[in-house]
């Protein structure tokens, strides 16, 4: 068994040591992205450094764009490349995402485990640990890393506060704010986390209620945005293919002005775009109350919708000339 893990270590230091020469200059980043960057991954909980992580995308980016430019065209290329970038923003917010639920679904059941051992006689510090080594996914890695800072030193309220801010959470640096009220007001530290626990669970229960309510709406949205608009979209981009086979050998294509309506068409393609991105963020405003959630949902509606658009438009001309 050490031997294997002397093996992994091995592989991960000569990782690391690739990416080490993948990370972007320094001086290349504006400072205030580079400490936004390294706190998006923090919240993520992913080990890479802000610039190994750009680094790796924009070496993914650059092979992405020579190969697609090579086989379609330069335009394609550039998306590829934006579409790379954007992904380096929205892998670790979603990641991070995923994780501040995991975190907020876990509290309340955590703050009733903590509140039953206070009332057996534990201390906080003690109790924090207990819940580190309990089983309760994310939280009890974050309670972790707050045990590790009380052991260095560090105030136990600003180790909590510490965990609100990784987190990212309103919600979770709301309750920690109420705990330490609580703790400093010298109430019994018991009542006030089950206080706080109940209080969490009835946001969640607001929150779930509001989802239940709204799934209609943004089942809407989704198939607007990802099958209708993209198909209809679709269909009327194939007519002009459509029209030059059934005018084949007749003379009659050089009536259609082909210029004029290739252009039409890349404006529909970037109006598929463009409506699927818009009704992401629709979502974000309709399931969340903030615009701002709906950008996760904005770049991949965007790409299938567009490709939903490329495959219908393509595919169209041949299952006519079948039939």
């Amino acid at each position: 068994m050490p031997e294997e893990e002397r093996k992994k270590s091995g592989r991960a230091e000569r990782v690391r040591s690739i990416l080490g020469k993948l990370s972007v200059p320094q001086f290349l980043v504006p400072r205030r992205f580079l400490v936004s960057m390294e706190l998006m991954l923090a919240n993520a909980n992913i080990s890479f450094s802000a610039r190994e992580w750009m680094g790796i995308f924009f070496a993914i980016g650059v092979v992405l764009f020579v190969v697609v430019s090579l086989l379609v065209n330069l335009f394609a290329g550039i998306g590829a490349f934006l579409f790379t970038e954007a992904l380096m923003l929205a892998i670790p917010r979603m990641q991070a995402d995923k994780r501040r639920a995991e975190i907020e679904e876990a509290l309340p059941d955590a703050l009733h485990h903590m509140a039953v051992s206070i009332r057996t006689g534990m201390v906080l510090e003690a109790v924090i640990q207990e819940i580190a080594e309990a089983e309760y996914g994310a939280l009890s890695d974050e309670f972790a890393q707050i045990t590790l800072e009380m052991r260095r030193g560090r105030p136990l309220k600003d180790a909590l506060l510490a965990f609100s801010k990784r987190t990212g959470s309103k919600q979770i640096e709301r309750a920690m704010r109420l705990l330490l009220e609580g703790i400093e007001s010298g109430g019994p530290i018991s009542e006030v986390l089950e206080e706080v626990s109940e209080d969490i669970r009835a946001v969640r229960m607001i929150q779930r209620e509001r989802k239940s309510l709204t799934s209609q709406q943004v089942s809407f949205l989704a198939m607007a945005s990802l099958m209708a608009g993209p198909f209809v979209m679709g269909v009327v981009g194939a007519l002009p293919t459509i029209m030059t086979q059934a005018m084949a050998g007749t003379g009659g294509t050089e009536q259609f002005p082909l210029e004029e309506i290739n252009s039409i068409m890349k404006a529909l393609s970037f109006y598929v775009f463009a409506q699927a991105v818009s009704g992401g963020i629709m979502m974000g405003v309709v399931m969340y109350g903030d615009f701002k959630k709906g950008f996760k949902f904005a770049l991949p509606m965007g790409v299938v919708a567009y490709l939903v658009f490329y495959g219908v438009k393509k595919l169209m001309p041949g299952m006519l000339a079948a039939f």
